[in-house]
């Protein structure tokens, strides 16, 4: 009989106490949003019923887990990429569609979404890459051919219309930031991002003027400077595409709810029986619960069910309401801690492939928490992503927790046998 590895459940108390305390939270939190009257919890029509099974589910996995051979994880990693990528093109062709999503298998009344295992094995293969292979970052090629491994399956799940999952995979960008990309390409993503915006908020013209009087200031200070004038005569032309490529974006690439989500960002009373409804109710449901909350299963925005989605995008409006400022700022400090210890793990790895692999795990948790809250507290579009470990949906808490319990195995290891 195999011995079981202790060490891997107590190698880092404050990461297994988090994932415990924050499936709690989205337990409770489930079943809230489902309490109503006539509720039946032993149902399998019942969300906080089958939440339980799959977080039972999942702490078999995390024994599992602890007794297998942590070798396996180098092993699987190309096959299990492959096998995800060819879930997301079947799932095109013969998947269910929710939400006008197509990104379902639907065996037998139970939902798989592939897109949510594929975060798994994507940050296996780009950790297996990085480990195996010296990459350069600093070489366009070599940037070329690790993005793809991300980039792959993000463009599989855009057609299938989960703009908000496949937006995810892009927080990958924050590992490779780790392993040596400059820093410049982060910020001029995020300059083209505060453009894109501004042209949302600003007249064109307007833009036009602002946009065209910073680069001739700039210009005259770098005069003698032909590197600067080189760099910001770049910058002004994908600024100028930019401005005039967002119209095309959202009447040709984004879809009609989509566009009228990023509209409703702006002026969320443009629609407010439509578009613009989650999310009025989301903030009023957060702001009613004042500082200490309504208490639990006490909140009226959610017993009466005036939030839609609210178990999956909108899991975070219930504990504003019932648990309140004093709740959601505990609930949030806690999932700051827990995030903050994955990140000084993976900085302390002395193992490549356990360094980047954690940062994986991280980039994709911190994605997913900002977004999802500043989601549902009227501060970014609505593109339908889970709270992790809080959200309803038994696809992503596995994916979310094999993410977690590989990166705790491998934590568990000496560094000396990791060695390959």
């Amino acid at each position: 009989m195999r011995k079981i590895n202790y060490n891997f459940f107590s190698n880092d108390i404050i990461l297994v106490g988090g994932y415990f305390l924050l499936l709690s939270f989205g337990f409770i939190s489930i079943y809230s949003s489902q309490s109503t009257d006539g509720y039946e919890f032993f149902s399998n029509q019942n969300e906080s019923f089958k939440q339980l099974i799959w977080i039972s589910i999942c702490l078999l996995i995390f024994f599992a887990i602890s007794i297998l051979e942590y070798r396996f994880i180098f092993d699987l990693a190309i096959p299990l990429y492959f096998i995800s990528i060819l879930l997301l093109l079947l799932v095109l062709f013969f998947g269910q569609e929710v939400n006008n999503h197509t990104s379902w298998f639907n065996f037998f009344g139970i939902k798989f979404q592939p897109s949510e295992f594929s975060k798994f094995s994507t940050a296996l293969l780009l950790a297996k890459v990085f480990d195996s292979y010296t990459i350069k970052l600093n070489k366009i090629k070599h940037l070329i051919l690790t993005s793809l491994i991300f980039i792959s399956p993000s463009i599989i799940i855009l057609l299938q219309g989960d703009t908000g999952t496949a937006l995810v995979y892009f927080s990958f960008f924050l590992v490779f930031l780790r392993e040596g990309l400059s820093i410049n390409y982060l910020l001029l993503f995020l300059s083209i991002a505060f453009i894109f915006v501004l042209g949302l908020i600003l007249e064109i013209y307007f833009l036009y003027i602002l946009i065209t009087t910073i680069f001739l200031v700039y210009i005259g200070v770098s005069i003698k400077n032909l590197k600067k004038i080189i760099n910001s005569s770049i910058l002004f032309i994908l600024a100028i595409l930019v401005i005039n490529g967002q119209d095309v974006i959202l009447n040709n690439v984004l879809s009609k709810k989509q566009k009228q989500r990023v509209e409703t960002l702006i002026n969320p009373s443009v629609d407010p029986l439509g578009s613009g409804w989650n999310i009025t109710q989301s903030k009023i449901a957060i702001g009613s619960g004042g500082f200490m909350g309504k208490g639990f299963l006490k909140g009226t925005q959610t017993g009466l069910n005036f939030v839609p989605i609210q178990s999956t995008d909108f899991i975070f409006s219930v504990i504003g309401e019932e648990f309140g400022f004093f709740g959601s700022s505990f609930f949030i400090i806690i999932y700051i801690i827990f995030l903050y210890r994955i990140l000084i793990l993976s900085e302390n790895q002395k193992d490549r492939f356990a360094r980047v692999f954690g940062y994986s795990i991280f980039s994709v948790y911190i994605f997913h928490f900002s977004v999802n809250v500043t989601m549902t507290l009227g501060l970014f579009p609505v593109i339908g992503i889970p709270l992790p470990f809080i959200s309803y949906g038994g696809s992503s808490l596995l994916s979310f927790s094999l993410l977690l319990f590989l990166f705790l195995k491998l934590n568990s290891v000496k560094p000396s046998l990791l060695a390959r």
